[in-house]
């Protein structure tokens, strides 16, 4: 390849510019910042290559997976559902050369492949007939696979040298980009995980940046906020509702921000509730500023919410699993949980106190506690309250 001014060989050869190239490779990567991951880049290359499909296989489909497939064409979602349960199975286009870019013809028969059942029933009602395409292999050791195709109708004729050639130009790039989506991937799963065991256990979580503008909040955290008993938003920005709790608030949030460039910071403060003290409790901490912080709105600042008119809920399934509970005893020791008295609890479920006693009693006998208190500090301390 020649350099910024200049082209290169297959690009020339496919009516491609330098700066056509340079404009595919950018969506290479800003396909990682897309909702529909690559969509972008699949339209482009299907006008490039004069195709009338165009898909990325990030997770592969399987038995019991319909895997994570992105297309751009018209393609027709019945027949993609057929493929992902089904015909992927006799699919031959698949287990290319690693990192190398295949053309269907080289791997099957022509008059074979026109026969099979994937192109009669699956590719000719999609005017599918000649197919381009390549195995992207990850280096990391997870021995992940990422399929990239073309396709054309009949009538366009088949995939040239110069469009392979053109092709090649852009399988390392996509390597790396779908290296790090994975890499994304994962990071994402950890934060989806930590705020969702935040959520099961009633605590809201709040992230700021440096300016003290929200980047990112969990249900709980939008729940507390819609009430706006204790905190609220007022212009986009977290207000408490009292305003000696405001400026406490925020000498706290503006210390933590200055603060992440060192051992960080960690505080607490009480929120009143219609002028009553302590009806929110609220954790004020640090985000320690790393090398690989994102630039811009990196969040500085996490604050933690615990309502305590928000108890943690106890899940019922787990309840009985883990101490062989009936669903009767379960349905009182989740009441009792949520701080409801026994005839609250009774009242609860249309029952007696004499029958909600036996439960407790029962419940007692298979948890090996014997008093409510005690119960209750079992449910919210256990992994009961994290389904």
């Amino acid at each position: 390849m020649d350099g910024a001014g200049g082209a290169c060989a297959p690009c020339l050869a496919a009516g491609t510019s330098y700066a056509e190239l340079q404009g595919l490779i950018g969506l290479v990567y800003d396909g990682l910042l897309e909702d529909k991951p690559w969509n972008a880049l699949l339209d482009a290359l299907r006008r490039q290559f004069r195709a009338n499909y165009a898909s990325l296989t990030i997770r592969l489909p399987s038995a019991e997976d319909r895997g994570l497939v992105v297309f751009a064409g018209e393609a027709r979602p019945h027949i993609h559902a057929l493929y992902s349960s089904s015909l992927y199975a006799v699919d031959p286009f698949v287990n290319l050369p690693r990192d190398t870019v295949v053309m269907l013809e080289e791997l099957i028969d022509e008059r074979e492949w026109l026969a099979s059942v994937i192109y009669r029933d699956f590719l000719e009602p999609l005017q599918v007939r000649y197919m381009m395409g390549a195995d992207i292999r990850s280096d990391d050791g997870r021995e992940r696979e990422f399929r990239l195709r073309l396709s054309r109708p009949p009538q366009s004729g088949p995939f040239s040298e110069t469009e392979r050639a053109l092709c090649g130009l852009l399988l390392p790039h996509l390597k790396r980009a779908l290296r790090l989506y994975a890499h994304l991937d994962r990071v994402e799963s950890a934060c989806r995980l930590y705020v969702g065991t935040l959520e099961r256990i009633g605590i809201g979580s709040i992230l700021l940046d440096e300016d003290g503008s929200i980047c990112r909040l969990n249900k709980v955290a939008e729940e507390i906020l819609a009430e706006g008993e204790c905190l609220q938003l007022h212009n986009g920005m977290l207000e408490a509702v009292a305003p000696r709790d405001d400026r406490r608030l925020w000498r706290l949030i503006k210390q933590a921000a200055a603060g992440r460039n060192g051992s960080g910071l960690v505080e607490a403060i009480a929120l009143d509730r219609g002028g009553q003290p302590g009806g929110l409790s609220v954790l004020v901490r640090s985000i320690p500023l790393t090398a690989s912080a994102e630039a811009g709105r990196a969040a500085a600042v996490e604050l933690i919410l615990r309502d305590s008119s928000r108890p943690a809920q106890p899940s019922e399934p787990l309840l009985r699993q883990l101490y062989q509970l009936t669903p009767a005893e379960a349905a009182l020791a989740v009441l009792l949980g949520e701080g409801l008295t026994l005839e609250e609890s009774a009242s609860r479920l249309g029952i007696s106190r004499n029958t909600a006693r036996s439960h407790l009693r029962a419940v007692f006998a298979k948890t090996g506690v014997k008093r409510q208190t005690a119960l209750v500090q079992l449910l919210l301390c256990s992994v009961v309250a994290l389904d």
